[in-house]
């Protein structure tokens, strides 16, 4: 039985409109970092960019509060982290010959078989002396699915012939979260996660797509740089560094 890590606390709650918003009003309530707050359902879930995240009852929706993780020059680095967390949480779960099955897209989405089944979301503030309030968010579909998810399609851990209850991937999900943020070490150890991440990840040095609020660029995934950004080669040989975007595969 995986063991709870004993630094962090968790609340847990029958049904919330969101455990991320929970999470942001307990840091501005003075609450310390490495607190869990999970829920059985949500009922207004968001994900990137103020979508909808479909938050029904036998999936796992968590959401962590902590307290300066990191300086402001490190924070971006986060979503890959946790994304490497994730990743191990549910192969940890899985049968082993469905593992190769789950990926990770640029930068926090995990995939079992191209569809969506884990979405991450960061959000953050600061208290008025200062501090840097940080919330990840992190649903993971156990049971259920949309029919689509930011313009991908959908799956759960179920469809791939394991059905595991939320209550038993969280503890998985905490510990793996903790280990990557300890070797992540606030941006000090970002080179073994980004050779951690760049192993389990989908599209590197293939052809893509990114979407960015203006336009839509295509090119190859080159690499990632220092900061976990996204190195595109341009069809005209140039390249470009990408912070944030959805990426796609072209169609073929």
């Amino acid at each position: 039985m995986t063991v709870f890590p004993s630094h962090y606390r968790h609340q847990s709650y029958d049904s919330v409109v969101s455990t991320n918003a929970l999470a942001l009003e307990a840091g501005q309530r003075g609450e310390m970092g490495n607190l869990w707050i999970t829920a059985c359902e949500q009922t207004g879930g968001r994900g990137r960019r103020g979508r909808a995240w479909i938050s029904k009852t036998g999936n796992l929706h968590a959401s962590l509060l902590l307290i300066n993780p990191a300086s402001a020059a490190k924070i971006s680095q986060l979503p890959l982290v946790v994304a490497t967390a994730a990743h191990r949480a549910i192969c940890e779960a899985l049968a082993p010959n469905l593992r190769a099955q789950v990926s990770i897209k640029w930068p926090n989405d995990l995939l079992m078989q191209d569809r969506k089944i884990c979405g991450i979301l960061l959000e953050g503030s600061n208290r008025s002396n200062g501090d840097q309030i940080v919330v990840i968010g992190i649903g993971i579909n156990c049971r259920t699915h949309p029919s689509q998810t930011d313009g991908l399609g959908a799956a759960n851990l179920s469809q791939g012939g394991f059905d595991i209850d939320p209550d038993i991937l969280f503890p998985l999900l905490a510990q793996q979260v903790d280990r990557q943020i300890s070797s992540w070490r606030q941006g000090a150890g970002f080179d073994d996660i980004r050779r951690d991440w760049l192993l389990r990840a989908r599209g590197v040095g293939k052809p893509i797509v990114v979407r960015l609020p203006n336009e839509e660029l295509h090119g190859h995934f080159e690499h990632l740089d220092d900061d976990g950004a996204l190195v595109l080669l341009m069809d005209n040989g140039s390249r470009r560094k990408i912070m944030a975007g959805d990426v796609f595969w072209p169609q073929t």
